[in-house]
């Protein structure tokens, strides 16, 4: 059952901050890696980002409703109009994520070996297809338009319109102090 709190028009306001954060961050973090030198701080960072980010919308696309989580299924008038189930591979994305990078485990893997590598550009190869059927079938009276206008541009224009109509509002602080830099501010909402 959705929770009564979210109605059509609060699903359209979370999912122009929250989904759109989610999404655009997938899609930035793939774009900036290689641009980082690989090994760095800067480099684990939107690594480990990215993985956090494909492992939330693996759960927002393929898990079922439950709790207070928002789901695809919230999206459409008919839940059943969105038949997404995890896959093996899904969920060997969503174990790698969970277990190498979100969660401090067992499943960790030592070293450098081959399996460790973390193939960004084919990840979301796959999940952009599902986004994109997301937002082409989710209700109207529920999908900010936004949306719908980030997943159909082409690749080469997805970091010129993230710049110019998305903010990211939803992080956890937006200010930190840093002993190297002084007091900083962050900031990341669709514009």
């Amino acid at each position: 059952m959705t929770n009564p709190a979210m109605t059509d028009q609060r699903l359209i306001e979370f999912s122009g901050e929250h989904l759109m954060h989610e999404l655009s961050m997938l899609w930035e973090t793939a774009q900036a890696l290689p641009e980082a030198k690989e090994g760095t701080t800067v480099y684990i960072a939107l690594l480990e980002s990215f993985a956090i980010h494909l492992r939330n919308l693996i759960e927002f696309f393929f898990f079922p409703k439950g709790r207070e989580y928002v789901r695809a299924r919230h999206f459409f008038d008919d839940p059943a109009d969105w038949p997404y189930k995890t896959t093996a591979e899904w969920e060997k994305l969503y174990s790698r994520a969970s277990n190498e990078v979100t969660h401090l485990t067992t499943g960790r893997v030592d070293g450098n070996p081959s399996e460790k590598m973390w193939f960004t550009a084919e990840a979301l190869k796959k999940i952009g297809p599902v986004a994109k059927e997301f937002a082409t079938k989710a209700s109207d009276k529920k999908l900010h338009p936004k949306m719908r206008q980030f997943l159909k541009l082409p690749a080469n224009e997805v970091r010129i319109w993230l710049a110019d109509n998305v903010s990211h509002s939803n992080v956890a602080s937006h200010q930190f102090t840093s002993p190297a830099v002084g007091m900083s501010a962050a900031s990341t909402a669709t514009r």
